[in-house]
């Protein structure tokens, strides 16, 4: 199995790559850090190559360097590979839905598991202490739930699922203890397989609950009073999604480290 990281040379795509490489570590999986030739420097590229060699020898963990003339030539590579994810970075000031090669890859359509990263923070890739999952609804995929735990486990770190209920200023007003209660215990009956599943892995979760009317808005400030390392965000293939997801706020106005996890036919 492998996990790739495509690179260019840049600070941001070295540190996606960093991520990548503990992740690959954790699930002892060969890394393949990509190029794909452009307008980038080949000798920028190479001086990350060697500085991100460096560390995954450190680790023990199998790296390989491949140039590609193309992204046709790199689709075709990715079709004969068992590759588990594709890292890719994108940078701070653009959306994920910009024009970019990043949007390329993600309308690929390739049949693995897309990993975006949108870098803040370029100290944080080494040392996560908290980590936190949003889902709507309390929707949660085995793939995200996957991806999630792999990073909890790999940083060691204090995780957190939050589940957002969208509610409309109406209701939040009628809203009661008991109503409460109930919905809270909805929520542990949805997420009762992952906990079953985090005890297998002596892994540990906690679950926060909250209403809001402007989802983003509730999660930018729930980030910002708990101070977490990373976020996770699952994503969907659909186009529509894009541009309908309230958790893109986070893209557009990025308070920390967030890793887009975009599974490959995913239905939640």
């Amino acid at each position: 199995m492998r996990v790739i990281s495509l690179i260019n040379g840049s600070i941001i795509s070295e540190t996606t790559a960093i991520y990548a490489l503990n992740y690959a570590k954790r699930l002892d999986a060969i890394l393949d850090l990509v190029y794909i030739k452009g307008t980038d420097s080949l000798s920028d590229v190479r001086k990350s190559v060697e500085e991100l060699n460096i560390l995954s020898s450190s680790c023990d963990l199998e790296s390989e360097f491949l140039i590609f003339e193309n992204f046709q030539e790199f689709t075709v590579y990715v079709k004969e590979k068992d590759i588990d994810v594709i890292f890719c970075s994108t940078r701070q000031n653009h959306s994920i839905f910009d024009k970019s090669f990043t949007q390329i890859l993600i309308r690929a359509n390739l049949a693995v598991d897309l990993a975006v990263v949108k870098v803040v923070k370029l100290s944080m890739q080494n040392s996560i202490e908290k980590i936190i999952l949003p889902v709507r609804n309390s929707k949660l995929s085995v793939k995200k739930f996957s991806f999630f735990t792999t990073f909890a486990l790999t940083y060691n770190a204090k995780a957190e699922v939050y589940s957002i209920d969208k509610v409309s200023k109406n209701k939040m007003a009628t809203m009661n203890i008991q109503k409460e209660k109930t919905r809270l215990k909805e929520i542990i009956f949805n997420f009762r397989h992952y906990l079953r599943l985090s005890k297998l892995l002596d892994f540990k979760f906690s679950i926060k609950h909250d209403y809001a009317m402007t989802e983003g808005d509730r999660v930018k400030a729930h980030i910002a009073n708990h101070g977490y390392d990373l976020a996770i965000v699952g994503g969907h293939h659909q186009e529509s999604f894009f541009y309908q997801h309230p958790i893109d706020i986070l893209f557009k106005h990025p308070m920390l480290n967030v890793i887009y996890f975009i599974p490959f036919k995913d239905e939640l």
